[in-house]
């Protein structure tokens, strides 16, 4: 099925662009997200393919990010959604992944992060429905953390805690900017002046809190303490915003360590039970 879905993309891909199109498969996740680089000599196109649709609409705000220039922040050059193969085609980004910054060199890069994230969330315009705490979790979390207590009960105290928390939040005069919500730095595409952001499956509107609290979960999951630390300074640096939003912040590292629990579990990679038992272990400090 998903040999044909590909080879379905290169088709359209070459009925649209003639000529032959050599694929490169860059990422494939196993709930069904693969990502394809299509080479024609110089010329690059990344096709996404989901496992539903909705790349329409995503493709519709990629042309409105793309439209409106900011300092820092960039997207992928929106080319087309292809309803068939279900695969939004998109320019290359160009730069490194920031998933390969190092903290003790690249502080300047973390310092653009922070810069290109306040500028999404200072753009003029709606990325997507509105979404409350719980909302977050309805949407972003499966299986849902009451399902993975049920399934590993000798955590089921610390999740439950950790549920009851964010239930009890009552943030009802937060702001509402755009959101990205799926910050790991892989997503993220740094060129030393631009940082281009180049997943947008999850957009939505809601607390900024919400964003910075993800990113900063992603590096203090990836990069040692003190690494982590100063990269978290830097990325604070460049994004600035009111000490209120900063305050929030901590509730948000929470969503994202159960989100990520949730999805170690459903995965079940290579080394899954140490990963969350590590997930599990930062939630219960």
């Amino acid at each position: 099925m998903l040999h044909a879905r590909i080879a379905e993309t290169g088709g359209d891909i070459a009925h649209r662009n003639p000529g032959p199109w050599v694929p490169r498969m860059l990422d494939a996740s196993p709930d069904g997200r693969v990502v394809i680089e299509w080479r024609q000599g110089e010329r690059l196109l990344v096709a996404r393919l989901r496992p539903d649709g909705g790349g329409a609409s995503q493709l519709a705000l990629l042309r409105t990010l793309s439209s409106i220039r900011t300092r820092t922040l960039r997207v992928p050059e929106p080319v087309t959604w292809l309803e068939g193969s279900r695969a939004l085609v998109t320019g290359p980004a160009q730069g490194r992944s920031c998933r390969e910054l190092d903290p003790e060199t690249d502080l300047d890069a973390f310092e653009r992060i922070g810069r290109a994230l306040s500028e999404l969330h200072n753009l003029d315009m709606i990325a997507g429905p509105a979404r409350r705490l719980l909302d977050h979790l309805d949407d972003l979390i499966m299986p849902t953390p009451r399902v993975l207590a049920a399934a590993l009960p000798q955590h089921a105290r610390v999740i439950g805690r950790v549920l009851a928390r964010l239930e009890r939040q009552g943030w009802v005069a937060t702001p509402v900017v755009s959101l990205n919500r799926d910050l790991r730095p892989s997503n993220l595409i740094d060129d030393g002046v631009h940082v281009t952001l180049h997943d947008w499956d999850h957009a939505a509107t809601g607390d900024p809190a919400f964003d910075v609290g993800d990113f900063i979960g992603h590096v203090r999951r990836r990069w040692p303490e003190d690494g982590a630390e100063a990269a978290i300074e830097a990325f604070r640096r460049g994004y600035g915003g009111p000490h209120a939003l900063w305050t929030r912040v901590p509730i948000y590292e929470q969503v994202h360590l159960l989100r990520a629990a949730c999805r170690c579990f459903r995965m079940q990679a290579s080394g899954w039970q140490d990963e969350l038992e590590s997930l599990l272990d930062r939630l219960d400090d």
